[in-house]
């Protein structure tokens, strides 16, 4: 693939912080909506990758708890978010994309000063050409695609977003190629909603694929 910028997805992609976010995030569900262990990680899996808020919303809409349990997943996050580590070849990856002369985003769910602090604390925030977070009205997916492109003037075509989750990819149809890591979900789990595109179990393997475009 012959590419000029490469997006990552932040939690489950460049940061190994899924486990965590889903095990604050099912114990939410649980306490708040009396839900069993079982049916609270499938609404929360069925619907990773969307900022939480929206998971909420979505499997309890209208409840008068959402807003309660939305703001205590987020005061938990942001207590234990910094502590989550880097998988061993994010860095690397993306040191390796930039040698290349790709550049290199981050575009999450997220809230961006989160994401910023946290590779500000790990040193690496200067290897990002921009770091793209959550906020109301400007969603990881369409949102973030069209900023890179109107900001950065880097065509859908010539980007590629990389994450973890089948809404990660559900976000990137009609813009730009994805590559799937299969860590929560397996090739399967990505196949069985259309992705016909490349596949990694590890960051570093996108360097056996991409390239930068001339």
């Amino acid at each position: 693939m012959e590419k000029n910028a490469v997006i990552f997805d932040f939690d489950g992609t460049l940061a190994d912080s899924m486990p965590f976010l889903e095990k604050i995030g099912v114990q939410i569900m649980i306490k708040y909506f009396d839900v069993s262990r079982e049916d609270a990680t499938q609404r929360y899996r069925t619907t990773t990758g969307l900022p939480y808020e929206q998971q909420i919303k979505m499997n309890f809409p209208d409840n008068s708890k959402n807003e309660e349990a939305i703001e205590e997943f987020e005061r938990l996050k942001i207590e234990r978010i910094f502590e989550q580590e880097l998988f061993s070849d994010s860095e690397s990856t993306v040191r390796g994309l930039l040698k290349l002369g790709m550049g290199v985003f981050v575009s999450s769910s997220t809230f961006q000063t989160t994401i910023e602090e946290y590779f500000r604390r790990k040193g690496i925030l200067d290897l990002f050409k921009e770091i793209i977070g959550y906020r109301p009205s400007f969603e990881k997916g369409a949102d973030h695609f069209n900023h890179i492109q109107s900001t950065h003037q880097v065509q859908f075509k010539d980007m590629v977003f990389v994450g973890d989750s089948l809404k990660d990819h559900e976000r990137s149809l009609g813009f730009c190629d994805f590559i799937g890591i299969t860590r929560m979900f397996g090739e399967q789990d990505f196949r069985k909603v259309g992705h016909t595109g490349h596949m990694v179990a590890n960051l570093s393997e996108i360097m056996d694929i991409l390239k930068k475009k001339t």
